[in-house]
């Protein structure tokens, strides 16, 4: 059986002067994590993970002031074709990054807004008699305060719910990114993948994503492997008992993507591409709590804010703010995030079991940033796995 990183752990340990941030105690005090040691030890500890520890697909981006800086691929995309920087990644929940940003992008044209009522132009039937649905709000999708579950299928009769009042109470929700997508779906009069690529992926000159399922780009997915070896038809679950249909999407999961391509997305999110000073400003601010580093509040290190943005985690730290999101789902581990200020970055893609990427990834994070505060929440997901 695949054992935990505690490799890349005390290796990480020795490497915080190769690493992101060299001094714990500043955020502003940077080096240069591309030294031919730092990178050797990366390949050394990836390596590690490929044959040993159940990751079947690792890719890895390290992004310095707003520049990506290096890249690394590891493993293989399929049955002897090596990753690549061809190779497109199952990213699980950061496609809801992707869904959010279209939003933002939405709303500074003008053609959405944050705080209307989503009911004149979309009520799913489920809800339809709970008069609380005319509360509910695009901003609300996007901090995860519409109060539904994460998904209709965990309740026992099937059927979307509101479980708490809209706006009162943070509960990560994919029906919330759903909902969202469908009012500007049927306010806009255009599929909310033609939105993605009319307000994201075109500007971006992103040509090769895919937000929805397409039988086209199947020869370029990482192939996932279970813990039993099965390789399931990509889009499809463990012994194939449920695929996503051509051309279906979820604005919650499922896009694909390249590592470099959603480095360009992340860069662009950095700059605050495509709306205002005043959304950015909105955006990075933190609208519902949620622990990310767990800390006594008045403990010196811990963040003075920490929790949902419009579509972003966000952890404001005394000199800089982190925007930050994951995903997870059964052959995918992913985390995605950045440094506002400094507009320092990773991106780690794990196509693996859902067990061994979590295994792994607070010691590959820990590797390329060792203070983050990114690695409480993934040690936590660990330990619950």
């Amino acid at each position: 059986m695949p054992t935990t990183l505690k490799s890349a752990a005390c290796l990480a340990a020795a490497l915080t002067a190769g690493a992101l941030y060299a001094n714990p105690a500043s955020a502003q005090d940077y080096v240069d994590p591309l030294s031919q040691s730092h990178i050797a030890a990366i390949d050394d500890t990836l390596k590690d993970v490929i044959a040993n520890q159940g990751v079947n697909t690792a890719a890895i981006a390290v992004i310095k002031g707003g520049t990506l800086a290096w890249t690394g691929y590891y493993g293989e995309q399929a049955p002897g074709v090596l990753a690549s920087a061809r190779t497109q990644f199952n990213v699980a929940s950061v496609t809801k990054t992707v869904s959010a940003e279209t939003i933002l992008r939405l709303v500074d044209k003008g053609a959405l807004s944050l705080d209307e009522s989503m009911a004149p132009y979309w009520v799913d039937p489920d809800i339809r008699d709970d008069p609380r649905h005319t509360r509910l709000t695009p901003r609300m999708a996007l901090t995860h305060t519409t109060g539904f579950p994460n998904w209709r299928f965990f309740r026992e009769d099937y059927k979307l719910a509101l479980e708490h009042d809209p706006g009162t109470t943070y509960g990560y929700s994919g029906e919330g990114l759903q909902y969202v997508a469908k009012y500007a779906e049927i306010k806009l009069g255009k599929n909310f993948e033609e939105l993605v690529l009319d307000n994201v992926f075109e500007p971006l000159g992103i040509k090769h994503a895919s937000f929805s399922a397409r039988a086209a780009n199947f020869k370029n997915i990482a192939v996932a492997i279970t813990e039993d070896g099965e390789t399931p038809k990509p889009y499809c679950m463990p012994g194939n008992k449920y695929c996503v249909g051509e051309g279906e999407y979820s604005a919650a999961g499922n896009m694909v993507i390249s590592l470099e391509e959603y480095a360009t997305f992340l860069i662009s999110v950095m700059n605050g591409e495509g709306y205002s000073a005043d959304l950015i400003k909105d955006r990075n601010r933190v609208q519902v709590t949620r622990p990310v580093k767990y800390c006594d509040e008045e403990a010196p290190g811990c963040p003075k804010a920490q929790g949902y943005g419009l579509g972003w985690v966000v952890v404001d730290e005394a000199k800089d703010k982190i925007l930050w999101h994951g995903g997870s789902d059964w052959s995918a581990v992913t985390t995605a995030y950045f440094y506002q200020e400094s507009k320092d970055g990773i991106i780690i893609f794990l196509n693996a079991p859902n067990k061994f990427g979590m295994d792994a990834m607070p010691g590959l994070i820990r590797l390329l940033d060792p203070t983050s505060p990114i690695i409480d929440q993934y040690e936590l997901w660990a330990a619950r796995e």
